[in-house]
């Protein structure tokens, strides 16, 4: 009996219906295209945008995830993000707050991706599905990377040269724009990096892209061959 309850445990979460990584690619595409629009706005309007964001994830783990210790986990910081959406609301953004709100945010994402890359790699499904969820983890190192370089500027540990606005309360956007253009290695260089740390940080982030395309293509190519092998 304890050997299967620990089968039960380590093995793979399974996903819930055929098309849950569409949810998760939906609000993240809805994210990210509502970020330049939503930026010009301040107070209700800017901060009502993180917490939908954050509705859309949790509607995603629910729909990826099958342990309900990592449902319970969502909505904790689902609740967090949406009580600091609160306190910004009505008392004005401060430090710790804006600090606190990016590390709950980071947490979300890198939760949302480790559950999605967990069921695209692990279960080897060569579907549409898997290759959502696959589009999926690409977004949201995209995303965690810029969250990243704004708690670094938030710290005064990085500064940007370039086409980038210099209201601190305005840049997620750029940084969102400067993240992917180096995830996929764009090189445009309208926006640069100054600084030790954020440099490597940058470098580090297109070395992961490159490796996480690579990878993928040699997951999916693998899968695919041992379906129509069997």
């Amino acid at each position: 009996m304890n050997n299967k309850t620990v089968r039960k445990e380590i093995s793979p979460e399974k996903t819930r219906s055929g098309g849950n990584f569409w949810f998760l690619l939906a609000g993240l595409l809805f994210t990210l295209l509502s970020v330049p629009f939503t930026n010009q706005y301040s107070g209700m309007e800017r901060y009502s945008m993180t917490l939908l964001f954050s509705v859309f994830m949790l509607v995603s783990i629910w729909s990826l995830a099958a342990s309900r210790r990592v449902f319970q986990g969502g909505i904790l910081l689902v609740i967090g993000i949406t009580t600091i959406v609160g306190i910004n609301v009505l008392n004005g953004a401060h430090f710790f707050q804006e600090v606190l709100g990016i590390l709950l945010m980071l947490i979300f994402c890198n939760l949302s991706c480790w559950i999605a890359a967990r069921n695209v790699f692990l279960l080897h499904k060569a579907d549409l599905n898997s290759l959502a969820g696959a589009f999926c983890v690409y977004l949201l190192i995209g995303l965690i990377w810029a969250l990243l370089y704004k708690l670094l500027l938030l710290f005064d540990l990085a500064a940007f040269s370039g086409n980038i606005t210099a209201q601190e309360q305005e840049q997620f956007p750029d940084l969102l724009y400067f993240s992917f253009v180096t995830l996929a290695s764009l090189g445009y260089g309208d926006v640069t990096p100054i600084g030790g740390l954020v440099r490597t940080f940058a470098y580090l982030e297109a070395v992961i892209g490159q490796f996480y395309l690579a990878v993928m293509v040699a997951s999916l190519v693998s899968a695919y061959s041992a379906h129509r092998t069997k």
